[in-house]
């Protein structure tokens, strides 16, 4: 079960840097369909539709050119070394039940939601599903990334879910864009008045990035700003989790507390399945999940402080320390300048410059595509010390 994909070839236009993106997206669908084929091979599936799965993540890799590389990828070998074991775990977690599965990625992203695979059971009975597939395992595991600024703004606004940096004003309930300055500063300085100045630090970091490396004549070359780049890496992601913790210092913990709470997952209506290198955390069927999560459930506090260019939060109930969430600042190139993960050339090369030819030199800054370099914050959960 699982070599369905060997045949099709149909090709169409390379998916250039989205190429890992495409992998994992198609890693999904094909975790549906080998853990529908393991269900009908067991006898416990509702329908038959593991050979139509099959079918979607087959044209999905074709219609992007990806299906060797999907195949030879650890996103597939990860999916292919649980699958059996899952489903032997729901069956016993859900001994006189069938039940179905399904890819739900695309459609529950329209609205709002974070599963990528659906559960239903003959009962009736749907279990929403976050999937995290990691190549390297899943110590720890990424819940949230965004920029600076949107740090600030995850923990004091309402996402909409729906648009990325659009959040719910508080005050009115009206949507606004973390990105208007105006309007945001109007909220925080009725809200907030005391994190107002972090919020402007983080401005004119901002700023001062983009005026530099994206602007400036001296940052036309990758070689002219290696160096430089590493060092600011590391002095603004310093700067900024010195920033962030004190401007959470002004924000009630009880508020901190329900961010983190909603941002790690461990408290939702969603379940999260975790893969990689041979192993899987299934919260449906995890014992020792259900015992964190009602911990961070039912957390009094968060300690919070800073340390390098990381901000860490440890959630805490009345028995200490339940989870470590780990907060790391730097800078993102986002393939500002051309070729630079490629062996030099002399000359000049063509580049589809989002959507425009261009001709550039080996570490040259790309017009359009450089706009998008960007201020970066991660944040992790570090699950190998609790589970």
């Amino acid at each position: 079960m699982g070599d369905f994909a060997m045949a099709k070839t149909t090709k169409k236009q390379g998916a250039g840097t989205s190429i890992e993106h495409y992998i994992q997206d198609a890693a999904e669908i094909y975790l549906a369909a080998r853990l529908q084929e393991e269900a009908e091979y067991h006898g416990v599936s509702i329908s038959q539709s593991a050979d139509s799965l099959n079918e979607q993540w087959v044209d999905y890799c074709n219609d992007r050119d990806v299906l060797g590389k999907f195949l030879k990828s650890k996103y597939r070998t990860n999916v292919d070394r649980v699958a059996l074991a899952i489903v032997l775990d729901i069956i016993k977690q859900y001994p006189n039940e069938k039940f179905d599965f399904k890819c739900v990625d695309s459609e529950f992203r329209a609205i709002g939601k974070k599963g990528d695979l659906l559960i239903t059971f003959c009962s009736g009975e749907q279990v929403s599903v976050s999937v995290k597939n990691y190549q390297n395992g899943f110590d720890s595991i990424q819940v949230c990334s965004g920029t600076f600024n949107s740090t600030l703004n995850n923990f004091l606004f309402d996402s909409t879910n729906c648009t990325p940096g659009t959040y719910i004003n508080p005050l009115t309930g009206e949507k606004f864009k973390g990105s208007n300055r105006e309007e945001r500063d109007a909220i925080v300085s009725k809200m907030y008045p005391n994190v107002l100045s972090f919020y402007h630090d983080l401005d004119k970091i901002n700023d001062t990035i983009r005026d530099f490396y994206v602007n400036s004549k001296e940052a036309e070359y990758w070689d002219n700003v290696s160096e430089q780049w590493e060092k600011d890496c590391k002095k603004v992601g310093t700067l900024v989790a010195e920033l962030v913790n004190c401007a959470l210092s002004w924000v009630p913990n009880s508020i901190v507390l329900d961010r983190l709470q909603k941002a790690t997952g461990l408290v939702s209506d969603e379940h999260l399945l975790c893969i990689g290198k041979g192993n899987y955390l299934f919260s449906l069927t995890n014992a020792k999940y259900d015992i964190l999560s009602a911990r961070v459930k039912n957390a009094t506090h968060v300690n919070i402080t800073n340390r390098g260019q990381s901000v860490f939060y440890d959630i805490c109930d009345v028995s200490g320390v339940v989870i470590t969430i780990n907060q790391p600042f730097t800078l993102q190139k986002n393939g500002a300048w051309f070729a630079t993960n490629e062996e030099r050339f002399e000359g000049v090369r063509e580049k589809n410059d989002k959507g425009k030819k261009v001709m550039l030199k080996w570490g040259q800054r790309r017009p359009a595509k450089s706009k998008e370099l960007a201020t970066s914050m991660n944040t992790y959960l570090r699950l190998k010390s609790v589970l």
